[in-house]
């Protein structure tokens, strides 16, 4: 079927732009976003994705802060120009590469209209396949940014005024085939592969740092990715030349669990000093944001789930009586603080999941230490 991006040279396929080259269900298109406050008490982030195959775009909005984190959920049938919108939640690319808008209809009690704003290029990240006997669960290409936020969000009546110096975060982008952890996970492969993945997004003074690793049960890297990105001069381009940034795949996250857990108390993370980056940096997580917040593994809201036409909805969390070891509560995100051996102090994120069994940390098989 044709669409208003069939104006554009985009094609890669003899086909129309929005039509899939496979007809399995896990193919997607994904926008995440989020931003914290540099005080470091909250933690906001977005997401929206378009699964095709499926006819279905679901988005979610979440706020956590204060030991509360509180969402709103968003379904519909995808539009014939893939318009990215699940009310009440609304995504616009303003300027590509550059500027987004985030829209939140009141919901709830919950209403948001806020800007990113790039502060670095837009950097592939990495990709990875992952195969379950003979069956793809995952094959993607993931990207990442770093940026400023302006804008407001309010909560159960309580409106928070952003601003670009005050309000920091991130955006990912990703699209390929993924059945992990959505709606299509346990019929579609052969058996719930092991999941080891840690990511973190940190920005200095001088420089923002993404390092990220996803690895089998037995350790070896499936994606594995760790550059350098330096802030945008005026006027230049928000993306392009990925080649001349600094890269590593040279690195290490020391993990120091909970006990009992999968959740990071503290990280000690050494890159290089092979290559042309070394760096020594100790992350200190101070707020959790649960990840089901945004589709992931909610029992409910799972990304994919088809429930039947447009809906919305909602749900609350008391953070610290989430139990970790549930699946639906095991992904989480930290905001945090990082301190690099040059005493350098930076502020970002650290995303961390692993279920099932992982042989270098010694976890068997669940969700628990």
């Amino acid at each position: 079927m044709l669409s208003k991006w069939d104006d554009y040279p985009i094609h890669q396929a003899p086909l129309p732009a929005t039509t899939t080259i496979g007809a399995d269900a896990g193919r997607y298109n994904r926008h995440w976003m989020a931003m914290h406050d540099k005080d470091l008490t909250t933690q906001v982030g977005f997401g929206l994705s378009v699964h095709p195959n499926r006819g279905i775009v679901d988005a979610s909005f979440s706020v956590s802060r204060d030991g509360k984190q509180k969402s709103v959920f968003g379904s519909a049938p995808l539009t014939v120009d893939f318009d990215m919108e699940a009310p009440p939640l609304h995504l616009e690319v303003v300027e590509p590469g550059r500027v987004l808008r985030v829209v939140v209809d009141e919901y709830d009690g919950v209403a948001a209209d806020l800007t990113f704003t790039a502060v670095t290029k837009h950097v592939e990240d990495s990709r990875m396949r992952r195969d379950s006997g003979h069956t793809l669960i995952s094959e993607r290409l993931r990207t990442v940014q770093f940026g400023e936020w302006s804008g407001w969000f309010e909560v159960d009546g309580v409106r928070t005024e952003c601003s670009r110096d005050q309000w920091w975060g991130f955006r990912d982008r990703s699209w390929g085939s993924r059945t992990t952890g959505t709606v299509s996970e346990g019929k579609d492969s052969k058996h719930k592969s092991a999941i080891y993945f840690a990511w973190t997004l940190l920005r200095f003074e001088d420089e923002c740092l993404l390092v990220a690793v996803n690895e089998n049960s037995q350790g070896v890297s499936e994606a594995r990715t760790g550059v350098v990105l330096p802030f945008l001069a005026e006027g230049e381009k928000a993306y392009g030349d990925d080649e001349n940034l600094l890269r590593s795949d040279v690195f290490h996250f020391d993990i120091d669990y909970v006990p009992g857990t999968r959740r990071a108390r503290e990280v000690d993370l050494t890159v290089g000093p092979r290559g042309a980056i070394s760096r020594q940096i100790k992350i200190e997580p101070k707020v959790e944001f649960l990840m089901q917040g945004l589709g992931y593994y909610h029992p409910k809201w799972k990304h994919g789930t088809d429930h039947g036409g447009a809906v919305a909805g909602s749900d609350t969390w008391n953070v610290a009586e989430a139990d970790p070891a549930r699946i639906e509560n095991v992904h989480a995100q930290q905001i945090c603080r990082a301190v690099r051996s040059d005493g350098a102090v930076g502020l970002g994120l650290f995303e961390h999941v692993a279920i099932g069994p992982h042989l270098p940390t010694g976890f068997g098989e669940g969700t628990t230490s």
